[in-house]
């Protein structure tokens, strides 16, 4: 009995060791299928149009990358899925090899590279701050000592908190429950600035009644680096989809594609908005990065 359980554990390590040694496109062809995980709400990298059907600027550089899958040898008949998947499970469906590649707005730190691997960048974010047009509030060191508001359990708390160790802008810190009481707090003049990261707060900014009301400011309070992951250690992975990544910086695509979601207008739900975020120079400067 003993003899037989242990066969039985040995099996199954086996087939797992075997599982996490195959690459990715072993893997693929195995299922048929190529399966490209992303999240539904993380407008403008990736969410769903008025059918439902996943679109933004981090798929359309992974439809990119799938076309390139499906054009390697035995690949041409495989299918592409795109399944949506939860934020808090995201990097498990890569990791376990569930999915194939995650597009979405994720943020490439070193505590993920321990999970899974990262393409070169395909956009610059980082953490914000927004002000009432009305204030003239337009740098952050005009905010010294004023109450800032900002998302519990975000990103931005740590940055925040670094930031306030490492200056002396002594801000009285309001985190509150979601992003609507953030921006209630801003509107109403009981905070009189709301932290975020740019992108999603440029988003939110452009879904009120009045933008223009609103001005986030220049400076930023970090530097994030948002990438395509896939399944860590896949070197044959990585170079395919770094080598599309950068194919589409050379044809000119990957400006079309960023001028279109992050400057010219966009259908969200069912309004239509300008994020009116213009190319950082550091994203110009990632592009150029030969890779």
């Amino acid at each position: 009995m003993k003899r037989w359980a242990s066969a039985l554990f040995l099996a199954a390590l086996s087939g797992w060791s075997y599982a996490q040694s195959q690459s990715s496109f072993d893997r693929i062809k195995g299922r048929g299928q190529l399966v490209i995980n992303y999240r539904e709400d993380a407008a403008p990298f990736s969410y769903h149009d008025d059918k439902k059907q996943a679109v933004g600027y981090s798929i359309d550089f992974c439809r990119a990358v799938a076309d390139k899958i499906l054009a390697q040898p035995g690949m041409g008949k495989l299918k592409v899925a795109y399944i949506a998947v939860p934020v808090d499970r995201m990097l498990t469906y890569i990791n376990e090899g569930s999915g194939d590649l995650l597009c979405t707005a994720t943020s490439d730190t070193p505590a993920r590279r321990a999970q899974v691997g990262f393409s070169r960048p395909i956009y610059i974010d980082g953490v914000a701050v927004m002000v009432r047009r009305k204030d003239g509030v337009k740098r952050l060191d005009e905010l010294k000592g004023k109450k800032v508001s900002l998302i519990r359990a975000t990103t931005a708390s740590g940055i925040v908190a670094d930031h306030l160790k490492k200056s002396s802008a002594g801000w009285k810190i309001d985190e509150v429950l979601n992003s609507d009481s953030a921006i209630s707090q801003i509107q109403l003049g009981l905070s009189s600035a709301y932290v975020r990261d740019s992108v999603p707060l440029a988003l939110q900014r452009a879904l009120l009644p009045s933008p223009d009301d609103f001005v986030i400011l220049p400076e930023r309070l970090s530097r994030e680096s948002i990438a395509i992951a896939y399944r860590l250690g896949d070197a044959q992975m990585q170079k395919l989809v770094d080598e599309t990544i950068s194919e589409t910086i050379a044809s000119g695509k990957a400006r079309e594609w960023h001028d279109r979601w992050f400057v010219g207008a966009i259908t969200v739900g069912k309004a239509s908005v300008k994020l009116g975020l213009p190319m950082s120079e550091e994203l110009r400067t990632a592009f150029a990065a030969k890779k």
